[in-house]
């Protein structure tokens, strides 16, 4: 066997380091393609046994499987030296990158380093069915049209996390470290992610009826990545209905389809948009479904599913802006996005379509009835007036608050300090305008 650790070799006492060994997989990989982990074996070369259980090799087959991504096939064998037994892992792939517990490391001699944002991008920028080029163009809008207090909170959320090592000094410093300069102006990649010049178009719609002929709810929304993440979020939890049930004391509310879910097929969108004057990412949700288009769809030959079950490594359509998503955490190890939604989605069903027009993304909703059934309004949990007002809404009269005042006998003041209190315990919410819109029980 090899003496001394290297680019392709390491060493590790005992299964004790197994988390530490599984990361010096992911950096061999990452550096040659290939390398050699020994369980039972001193940093210096030193034999001293790996104690080999029923479960010694499962263990370490497991922790491949789940946390260095995209999916490899060890070669695990059980050896003798020095009539002692130790452990020999072999790995061999050319997906790169991969990660190891949501990190991407490169090998040195034979240590592993953290790579760098620049590295990263190696990776990807030389795959033809990336739009890297339109990314580093040059957009023409100048420093003066940064969101500079969205930027310092995005640099301190890197630093809390551990993605970003740099603290932040100014606005042109840090977005030339996040390569998001060209000379004075941000390129396309800088503009979509930090201008407050709105450069995106999201279209967000609501209908009450699966045909779409009219809608309760509608808009374009024209912001930077980062704000129609957030708009997207929003709106759909504005949109969707509700469960409410009371745990102790506390009332606990769960959204009909998991938004963490929502949030990471958005954030995927925008990591493979193509953006251009006739295209836009759109939401809309009917009774049976939250529907979500991205104009770039995936790499032709690629299913989420493949994605999911590390079948297939990350392809990036927009590297560098995939790049910057990840190093505040926006996004973890890339191409993992897939195996999370489904994970959270294991109680919503989905479907989703893939063509040369884009991608398509679809969470189903229960009926009405259904949903309805999980449902709690405790009595006790509201005030007399409280009451009244649900159950004005509830018998779908749409009265106006000088009409309720009237008929509760009491003041509009008193009407709007109750409506308040019902909307922010999650009972009732409005639509439409302040002028024409109504109140409807969630």
């Amino acid at each position: 066997m090899e003496t001394r650790e290297s680019e392709t070799v390491e060493f590790k006492k005992s299964t004790s380091e197994l988390k530490e060994g599984v990361v010096s997989l992911a950096s061999m990989l990452n550096k040659n393609g290939w390398g050699i982990l020994y369980f039972g074996v001193k940093n210096d070369g030193t034999i001293v046994g790996q104690q080999i259980g029923q479960k010694t090799t499962s263990d370490i087959s497991k922790a491949i499987k789940l946390f260095l991504k995209p999916r490899i096939t060890p070669k695990i064998e059980l050896t003798t030296e020095e009539d002692k037994e130790i452990v020999k892992i072999t790995v061999r792939g050319e997906d790169r990158p991969y990660s190891a517990y949501d990190r991407y490391y490169v090998r040195s001699d034979d240590e592993d380093l953290i790579m760098t944002a620049q590295q990263l991008e190696d990776y990807f920028l030389n795959r033809n069915y990336s739009y890297s080029e339109w990314e580093k163009a040059d957009s023409g809008a100048s420093l003066d049209d940064v969101d500079e207090e969205l930027l310092i909170r995005y640099v301190q959320k890197g630093n809390d996390c551990g993605r970003i090592s740099f603290v932040y000094k100014d606005a042109q410093s840090t977005l030339r470290r996040l390569k998001l300069l060209n000379g004075d102006h941000l390129n396309n990649a800088g503009n979509c992610l930090f201008s407050n010049q709105k450069p995106l178009l999201l279209k967000l719609a609501s209908y009450p009826t699966d045909e779409r002929i009219t809608f309760t709810d509608l808009k374009q929304f024209r912001g930077n990545i980062f704000e129609c993440v957030d708009e997207a979020v929003k709106f759909v939890g504005d949109n969707i209905r509700w469960s409410a049930r009371i745990i102790g004391m506390e009332r606990v509310e769960t959204p009909e389809i998991p938004l963490e879910a929502f949030r990471e097929i958005i954030l995927n969108s925008f990591a493979h948009m193509r953006v251009d004057e006739t295209s836009s990412n759109e939401i809309y949700i009917t009774p049976t479904k939250v529907h979500i288009y991205n104009p770039g769809g995936l790499v032709p030959g690629t299913t989420p599913e493949m994605f999911a079950n590390r079948e297939q490594g990350s392809m990036l359509r927009n590297p560098l802006i995939a790049n910057v998503l990840y190093c505040n955490k926006s996004i973890d190890a890339f191409g993992t996005g897939f195996e999370r939604v489904f994970q959270l989605c294991k109680n919503t069903e989905y479907l989703y379509n893939n063509n040369q027009f884009g991608f398509t993304f679809e969470f189903l909703r229960l009926s009405v009835d259904s949903y309805n059934e999980s449902i709690v309004h405790p009595e006790n949990l509201l005030t007399e007036y409280e009451k009244q007002i649900l159950d004005i809404i509830k018998s779908k009269r749409k009265l106006t608050r000088d009409e309720m005042a009237r008929e509760i006998g009491k003041s509009k003041a008193t009407i709007q300090r109750n409506i308040k209190n019902l909307i922010n315990k999650g009972y009732i919410k409005r639509v439409g305008s302040n002028k024409t819109g109504f109140w409807v029980v969630r």
